[in-house]
């Protein structure tokens, strides 16, 4: 499959849910919404199935925004760490399958958030990015000596 025929489901029972996202915390686009979710759903450690998906999205109109495309192969790569032959082009499929399930998880975890904070959804969106990015900036990376040290 290539890039120009790949496409991107995205799960009907959310589609209410992603409209809402572009208009009330302002993502820009539905691509946007869908990276976020990927990027929610991983880090809650939300991987889940679909069946029913609403107007796909064309692969190349996902990976548009910088960086996309890497997050979508790395996401596939980590969650496949046995198998590095996943970032192989043709199997581009199993790599978009990965990020539509993570997509969904994370999908499924912000509509349980708004469902029980009963907060504004760019307020919740807002305070998930901080969270997120506090959580980035506590750990602590490895030393040189430790990056140095043999197997």
């Amino acid at each position: 499959m290539s890039s120009a025929d790949a496409r991107v489901r995205r799960p009907e029972r959310h589609e209410v849910l992603i409209k809402d996202l572009m208009s009330e915390a302002r993502f820009p686009a539905m691509r946007d919404v869908l990276l976020f979710a990927a990027a929610l759903g991983y880090s809650v450690n939300r991987r889940a199935s679909f069946d029913k998906s609403g107007e796909p999205i064309r692969y190349e109109i996902l990976v548009n925004e910088a960086q996309a495309d890497a997050f979508v192969s790395m996401l596939a790569a980590v969650t496949v760490q046995d198998d590095p032959e996943i970032l192989d082009a043709t199997r581009l499929g199993e790599r978009i399958a990965i990020f539509e399930e993570y997509a969904n998880g994370g999908l499924e975890y912000l509509q349980e958030q708004i469902n029980t904070q009963r907060k504004t959804y760019d307020v919740i969106v807002k305070s998930m990015t901080i969270d997120a990015l506090a959580d980035a900036g506590a750990k602590e990376g490895a030393s040189v000596e430790e990056l140095l040290e043999p197997f």
